[in-house]
């Protein structure tokens, strides 16, 4: 066979010379690679042109690696084995915009900086798919630490598991119950006596209030826990129930805005959350420089609208 003047080799024609070894035969090989068997024998054959060297012993329906492409099969799939890593680990470390990206958010923060999230992903040319996981603050920050996520919003806790976070944005805890005829902020006394309903301690804004309380020396016995924040404002919303709640001022902000029930500040320092951006551990993927400043205005414009009356 003459051999043709060539300076390298098609690595895909290498793929699919190892397809052929590793499937016995051309129409196989084919199958497994997603390809026309002739398109797939036309390939092969230009691989044996650029080498110079017959590659295969063909026998009706199967092919074999002939001596020399058993050299050849010896010694090509560790290297492209290795290639596929370095080409992987180039993508993970150095992409400027990663296929996919995992955004984990609470449910009292996704109304607030969901859409926005959406809208700025939307807007990017070749954005990645956002898959968007929504959990409790300290699931969150379980699945960063296994590697499922490359970033959230959600609560700061400064836990000790190697997650950065990015303060974004401290928000007032508010008492929201159907009447509060209260023209101030409420002490935590007063609130210890209403008939609250509660977080599960599971939720990081519970131990925010736990702590408060047991700041103060005071008794904090909930009427009822409930860690659904919908149905939780369709209880305070019924006159009738008599429930009150502390939630972040932003996330019933609209509600009492729209008459659904009433708010209150509540006079105490502790009665605060910072939203925070959380990164991974180790180095994760690349997320669009758009992204995050869009994030970043976002919690400017809820920090300049937290202005409510109470």
């Amino acid at each position: 066979m003459g051999r043709i003047d060539r300076t390298g080799v098609d690595i895909r024609r290498l793929r699919y010379f190892l397809a052929v070894c590793d499937h016995g035969g051309f129409s196989r090989a084919a199958v497994a690679v997603g390809i026309a068997q002739p398109a797939l024998t036309r390939q092969m054959q230009l691989l044996e042109q650029e080498l110079g060297v017959e590659l295969f012993n063909r026998n009706g329906r199967s092919a074999t690696p002939s001596e020399a492409g058993q050299v050849l099969l010896a010694r090509v799939r560790g290297h492209l084995d290795e290639l596929d890593k370095v080409l992987d680990r180039l993508r993970h470390d150095f992409a400027a915009t990663p296929r996919h990206l995992a955004l984990g958010i609470c449910p009292t923060i996704a109304p607030l900086f969901l859409e926005p999230v959406q809208e700025a992903m939307r807007a990017l040319p070749g954005a990645p798919a956002l898959e968007v996981i929504e959990a409790y603050s300290g699931d969150l920050r379980s699945l960063m630490v296994a590697g499922r996520l490359d970033l959230a919003l959600s609560y700061a806790t400064a836990a000790a598991d190697g997650v950065s976070e990015t303060p974004l944005l401290n928000e007032d805890l508010v008492l929201a119950a159907w009447s509060l005829p209260l023209r101030r902020p409420v002490a935590l006394a007063e609130v210890a006596g209403l008939r609250l309903i509660l977080p599960s301690r599971i939720h990081q804004l519970r131990r925010i209030i736990d702590a408060s309380f047991a700041a103060r020396g005071l008794p904090l016995s909930p009427a009822l826990e409930l860690d659904s924040l919908t149905a939780v404002k369709a209880m305070i919303s019924d006159e009738a129930g008599g429930y009150a709640t502390i939630l972040p001022r932003n996330s019933v902000a609209r509600d009492a805005a729209e008459g659904r029930f009433s708010l209150s500040g509540i006079n105490d320092p502790g009665m605060v959350r910072t939203i925070a951006l959380l990164r991974p551990p180790e180095a994760g993927k690349p997320v669009p420089p758009a992204l995050l400043k869009r994030i970043a205005q976002e919690a400017d414009n809820l920090r300049a609208g937290a202005e409510v009356p109470g």
